[in-house]
C-alpha cells in the first residue's frame, strides 16, 4: 500500500470520526423538536426548523474551531426564547384569559431573543480571536432553536426574537470590526 492511499484512507477515516462527534449534538437537538411538535401542535414547522437546526448544528461542530465552539452556547441562548413560548403555551389558559393571547406571544419572543442575544454577546466578547465568527454561528443555532418556540407567534413572533438577538449582538459585532 502506497503512502498517499494510506495517507487518504487515514484522513477519511479522521473525517469520519469528527462527524460522528459532531452528530452527538442530536442528543440534544431531537428531544427539543420533539417538544415543539408536541406542545405547538405543528409539527411540520417544528420537523422542518429542527431538522435546519440539526443540519447547521452538525455542521458548524464537524467545522470546528469558533463555529463549532459556538453550537452549544448557540443552543443555550436559544433555550431562553424556545422556553419562555412553552411556559406561554402550556400555560395559554391563564395568561391568554388576560387578553391579547398573540401580544404575549410576540413580547415573549422578543424578550426571549433578547435575553439570547445578550447571552451570545457576553460570550463572544470574552473571545480574543474569532468574536464575529462566534456572533454568527451562535446566532443562527438561537435563532433556529428558538424558532421551534417562537412560531406560536406566527411569522411576525419569530421576526420579533430575531430582532430583539440582533440588537443585542449588533453593538459587540461592530466593536469586534472596528478592533480588526
Amino acid at each position: 500500500m502506497e503512502s498517499a492511499e494510506l495517507a487518504a484512507r487515514a484522513r477519511r477515516a479522521y473525517e469520519r470520526g469528527r462527524l460522528g462527534w459532531a452528530a452527538r449534538i442530536a442528543v440534544y437537538v431531537v428531544p427539543l423538536v420533539a417538544l415543539s411538535a408536541v406542545v405547538t401542535g405543528n409539527p411540520t414547522v417544528s420537523l422542518t426548523a429542527g431538522a435546519a437546526l440539526l443540519a447547521v448544528s452538525v455542521a458548524l461542530r464537524w467545522r470546528g474551531l469558533t463555529w463549532g465552539a459556538a453550537v452549544p452556547t448557540g443552543l443555550l441562548a436559544g433555550l431562553i426564547p424556545f422556553g419562555l413560548m412553552m411556559i406561554l403555551k402550556i400555560g395559554s389558559g391563564y395568561i391568554c384569559a388576560l387578553g391579547g393571547c398573540m401580544e404575549h406571544c410576540i413580547r415573549f419572543c422578543a424578550a426571549g431573543g433578547l435575553a439570547a442575544g445578550l447571552l451570545l454577546a457576553a460570550q463572544a466578547r470574552r473571545l480574543e480571536h474569532g468574536a464575529i465568527d462566534y456572533l454568527i454561528a451562535g446566532g443562527i443555532v438561537a435563532a433556529l432553536t428558538g424558532v421551534l418556540g417562537c412560531f406560536l407567534g406566527g411569522v411576525t413572533g419569530a421576526a420579533w426574537m430575531a430582532i430583539g438577538e440582533l440588537a443585542a449582538t449588533v453593538p459587540v459585532f461592530a466593536l469586534q470590526l472596528r478592533r480588526r
